[in-house]
């Protein structure tokens, strides 16, 4: 009987720890998306300066965040998402708005990616 308890006690402990870090990884993901809509924005309104700061400050942010989750999760997306900011703000820098836009997108593919990939579901199990 004590093996039965046992066994259920740490199911439930790792389902609520998968749980758990499903709710984070979802807000870290929602926090940058929602900032990379706002350089977006800002990119398709012509306004290149304020989107470079933004950038910057974006950057700031990832690089100071994903440390913890870089550790935990696979980190080819975080990798990935780096090469893409990077070439993010050259072609900010050199006014390319549409490579620019294009990396947004693969920033937001990216995040999205990483949400996906920690899912707690059975398409994931399975």
């Amino acid at each position: 009987m004590k093996h039965v308890i046992a066994v259920l006690v740490w199911t439930l402990l790792f389902i609520s720890l998968g749980i758990y870090s499903e709710n984070k990884i979802h807000d870290f993901t929602n926090k940058f998306n929602s900032e990379i809509e706002f350089i977006q924005k800002d990119i398709e309104d012509d306004k290149l300066d304020e989107a470079l700061v933004d950038i910057k400050n974006w950057s700031k942010s990832w690089h100071k965040e994903k440390e913890f989750w870089y550790k935990i999760v696979d980190h080819e997306y975080f990798d990935d998402i780096c090469l893409s900011l990077n070439i993010l703000e050259q072609s900010v820098k050199y006014t390319d708005k549409l490579a620019a836009l294009e990396q947004i997108e693969t920033i937001k593919m990216l995040l999205n990616n990483i949400l996906e990939s920690e899912k707690c579901d059975l398409n994931h199990i399975f």
